[in-house]
């Protein structure tokens, strides 16, 4: 099975690379930070290697995250059950209304739980932002929105959207660097979430 796992920084991808495993054939990505750099560059990689005669079977998004408080400690991997665009619809003066209401789209995406099945880990919604949530007050907001969501990033649902139009199974795994809210950048533990990823990466 060829897998291309896509990674926001370099670091996120040295984490992927030390959990490579010789079961499967794999590709890593650096494709920038955010979702749209994130949907450019899985897009352009799977055309390109597809007209290579060299197609992937899967497109996973490997790389950090925040957790929301109460469903998962830092350093914990997260595994998507759905990528969701938390910011995708319209922002109205009484609450939010996603994309789906309006009837062009959805802000869901699926994720394939079977080349999942054997990683450990946190399961549920991980949301995907252009912008890291900064305050107690919005993490609150984005909690109450999405209440089955565990985690946020930022490129989650770009990489599914590629992986999606292309006709290719997508997940999303992720180790839990910081907790969601006021921006505390002293207490964030890169090392503990690079290491969880490259445990989960092992497992797939």
């Amino acid at each position: 099975m060829r897998i291309l796992v896509v990674c926001a920084v370099p670091e996120e991808a040295q984490a992927v690379e030390a959990g490579r495993s010789l079961r499967h054939e794999l590709d890593v990505l650096v494709c920038g930070v955010g979702p749209a750099a994130a949907a450019a560059a899985t897009a352009r990689t799977i055309a390109e290697n597809s007209q290579m005669g060299r197609a992937y079977d899967v497109v996973v998004n490997a790389g950090i995250c925040g957790a929301f408080r109460g469903k998962a400690r830092i350093g914990d991997l997260l595994i998507a059950t759905d990528s969701v665009a938390a910011e995708l619809g319209v922002a109205l003066p009484w609450g939010f209304q996603p994309i789906d209401e309006l009837g062009f789209g959805t802000n869901r995406i699926g994720c394939n739980t079977v080349l999942t099945v054997a990683v450990e880990g946190v399961r549920g919604e991980i949301l995907t932002l252009a912008s890291i949530t900064g305050s107690d007050g919005i993490a609150a907001n984005l909690a109450h929105r999405y209440p089955d969501a565990i985690g946020e990033a930022m490129e989650g649902f770009g990489v599914a959207t590629a992986a999606q139009q292309a006709g290719l199974p997508f997940a999303e795994i992720r180790g839990v660097s910081n907790y969601i809210g006021d921006r505390e950048v002293e207490k964030w533990d890169w090392g503990a979430a690079l290491k969880s990823l490259t445990t989960g990466i092992r497992e797939i």
